[in-house]
């Protein structure tokens, strides 16, 4: 079986590449931003809508799900997109897309159309807005058909559209076959390349001792049902005061001028510092989790609605809004959803199985009679059955049920319908 596994590396151009890194971005968001235009002159026109943008938008995503779909349907495909480009590049003012890599436009406008436009069908996302170069994730291109255009030579990449051989920062061997490679450009002005790979992978038996299931806290980031504990690094807490004074600074800086611009880097390697830690202790811990187990049930815990403001509207302000604030900000900074993730994709790199299981009442119900009852947990710490006098740490409680709801959808269902990437929360 193959999947697709992504390398990413820090690229370090020359002044001349990162300047055509630059203008091949521009190129990429004008024609991101002109087929947004003709998608929003169309849905205008098909909803008979005459006020300004910004109520346009809130139009378009009031609409209810199946209104979206057929508005959807009356938008052009990405093939069609892809003809407008030649009529672009006639034009006087927009000349200069001859010189961007033509397949970097068309993917931008397939992410619009194929991926943009269906988030919003479904309901992940808002209406798609336009791209800016303020913004340093909408600075993107993808290579696609990586044998014909693009090559490895050690520490080095071969990109086209006279590029050239890029050195990269390669930290680890890449394996598998290339398929393409996408370069992006981060908040602290680095950019960089990622690779997407071809892997084979065998698939793998569940052995007796090989399923663990995974209980997921604030007071400890992971509690696997064998006992094991994983601590967390709460690296957005420990810098906390230090962003908040770097953005007080910002305040009496003049927007738009040197300091202001030199400021905003500061405080986006702040960020950035925080998010690597993060990120590398979530690869680290998951990695272990990953390599001794053959089998991982996580809780299918809808982030995003557990992490929503309190705050309510002036007709109906919420309570708690304080306290609420703070639980938002521990639970992002455990980084739930992006650890159940890697947990999802690195059990398919090693052939294991997957499992996301219902979340309902896992620390209130007794592991070894099933006894379910909310005076189980006294405290938030400890579990005490007040059936069968069972008791344990409360964490491990959870996982131990994680464990036992993903045999049980194991037993119930085929693997490979439980061999899944995790859903968006």
């Amino acid at each position: 079986m193959k999947v697709l596994k992504a390398y990413r590396f820090k690229l370090k151009p020359t002044p001349e590449a990162e300047a055509l890194l630059y203008r091949m971005a521009g190129c990429g968001r004008l024609a991101y931003n002109k087929s947004l235009e003709i998608m929003l002159d169309i849905v205008r026109k098909e909803l008979a809508f005459e006020g300004d943008r910004k109520s346009l938008y809130k139009a378009l995503n009031d609409l209810a799900p199946k209104e979206r779909i057929a508005l959807a349907k009356r938008l052009p495909s990405a093939a069609g997109l892809n003809k407008q480009l030649t009529q672009w590049k006639k034009a006087p003012e927009l000349i200069f897309l001859k010189e961007a890599y033509t397949d970097n436009l068309q993917q931008r406008q397939r992410d619009l159309r194929d991926k943009a436009i269906k988030d919003w069908c479904s309901g992940k996302r808002g209406f798609p807005v336009f791209r800016t170069k303020r913004i340093a994730h909408h600075s993107t291109m993808r290579f696609v058909n990586f044998p014909k255009y693009c090559a490895l030579d050690q520490r080095r990449i071969k990109l086209p559209n006279k590029l050239g051989w890029v050195r990269m920062y390669q930290s680890r061997v890449i394996d598998g076959e290339p398929r393409n490679a996408t370069v992006s450009l981060d908040a602290c002005g680095n950019w960089h390349v990622a690779i997407m790979c071809a892997v084979d992978v065998k698939p793998t038996r569940v052995p007796d001792q090989g399923a663990v299931g995974v209980d997921m806290g604030i007071a400890k980031n992971m509690t696997l049902s064998d006992g094991t504990t994983f601590s967390g690094v709460r690296s957005f807490a420990a810098s906390k005061d230090q962003l908040a004074a770097s953005q007080r600074k910002l305040k009496h800086k003049e927007r738009g001028s040197a300091n202001w611009k030199k400021q905003k880097r500061k405080i986006a390697r702040i960020h950035q510092r925080i998010a690597d830690i993060r990120r590398d202790y979530q690869h680290k811990a998951t990695t272990t989790i990953c390599n001794n187990h053959a089998m991982v049930a996580v809780e299918d815990l809808r982030v995003a609605n557990m992490s929503k403001s309190a705050r309510g509207t002036v007709t109906q302000p919420g309570r708690n809004v304080r306290q609420k604030s703070g639980l938002n900000r521990s639970i992002l900074d455990q980084g739930w959803y992006e650890i159940r993730r890697q947990l999802a994709y690195k059990m398919a790199w090693t052939g294991g199985l997957f499992v996301a299981v219902p979340p309902h009442h896992t620390s209130q119900t007794c592991p070894a009679c099933f006894y379910k009852s909310a005076d189980n947990r006294k405290t938030q710490a400890s579990f005490l059955c007040t059936h069968c006098g069972y008791a344990e740490n409360a964490d491990v409680v959870g996982a131990i049920n994680v464990l036992h709801r993903g045999l049980d959808l194991l037993e119930a269902s085929n693997q490979s319908d439980l061999i899944r990437a995790g859903r968006r929360p």
